[in-house]
């Protein structure tokens, strides 16, 4: 939740708080991504990798997708491996780890470890190990066009060719410590209309943009006004304080640190920080770009 979405809303769709066809449109949903729930679902198996990826252990892996717009929400688990990645990463992976841990060893020698909780963005072009020493669980999203592309993570790893003399780009670490701590740049106040209670003030900072944008976004203490369908899909990764989400129509809905939720094209709604408020969200870039012009 940042301010071009609210600024579009506000400055290209609404006439007077209406929309502008002046048809009421029902609600769409908000999708809960709860931890909990999510580590206890039943995924579908899928071909195993190649034998020649399989470094070490067991060549069982299962997924399941959860959402499937702008951007593929998927789940992925796997026995415990390691995995060559020989072969460039096709695109942009954003993962939440859910279960168990995972190390990355880059072609360039840099080991990265991440546990349950932790997130990290693997780059279009990666190439290393992906180590997981136990049974592991994840939440991925790749953009649709790419991941369609592919069909899965499978093909994308063991089908296309590498690129010749390009260096490896290295996983961001997206750590809670790390995203709690960063400035913001300041942004524009949302406009007349939008700020119903509390601080019209906040601010955000880009963190990666490439086939997806990632972006952490602060503001204090305020309830807002979503007038308007959103512009786009948004998963949103709650960082610091806690929001209810009200869809137009609908009932409440509640996250706090460490949930995760997406906010789905086309949604409408109250949106309150109730306290000082930050969280990191995942865009398609094409959207984010239209937006943004």
């Amino acid at each position: 939740m940042f301010y071009p979405i609210i600024r579009a809303v506000c400055l290209g769709w609404l006439i007077g708080g209406s929309v502008m066809s002046g048809v009421v449109q029902a609600a769409t949903e908000i999708l809960s991504l709860n931890p909990a729930s999510l580590r206890e679902m039943t995924l579908e198996s899928i071909p195993p990798w190649p034998d020649d990826m399989v470094l070490s252990g067991t060549n069982e892996h299962w997924q399941k997708i959860l959402h499937e717009g702008e951007f593929v929400i998927a789940l992925y688990e796997a026995m415990p491996a390691t995995i060559d990645v020989a072969v460039p990463y096709t695109y942009d992976e954003y993962v939440l780890v859910l279960e168990g841990s995972v190390v990355l060893t880059s072609t360039e020698g840099v080991r990265q470890a991440y546990q349950t909780g932790d997130q990290f963005l693997v780059p279009q072009g990666w190439t290393g190990t992906w180590e997981m020493p136990s049974r592991f669980r994840e939440l991925i999203i790749v953009e649709t066009e790419q991941w369609e592309a592919s069909d899965s993570l499978l093909e994308a790893l063991s089908a296309s060719p590498p690129k010749a003399g390009s260096s490896t780009p290295e996983a961001l670490p997206l750590l809670a410590n790390t995203l709690q701590q960063a400035e913001l740049d300041s942004l524009p106040p949302w406009p007349e209309g939008v700020v119903l209670t509390g601080t019209n003030a906040h601010g955000q900072k880009v963190l990666h943009e490439g086939q997806l944008v990632s972006v952490l976004y602060g503001a204090e203490a305020a309830l807002l006004e979503v007038g308007a369908p959103f512009p786009y899909d948004e998963y949103v990764f709650v960082v610091e304080g806690q929001v209810i989400l009200t869809s137009t129509g609908g009932s409440p809905k509640t996250f706090g640190v460490g949930d995760s939720f997406l906010v789905p094209k086309g949604w409408m709604g109250t949106w309150d920080m109730p306290v000082k408020y930050r969280e990191k969200i995942i865009v398609e870039t094409k959207a984010w770009n239209i937006d943004e012009g």
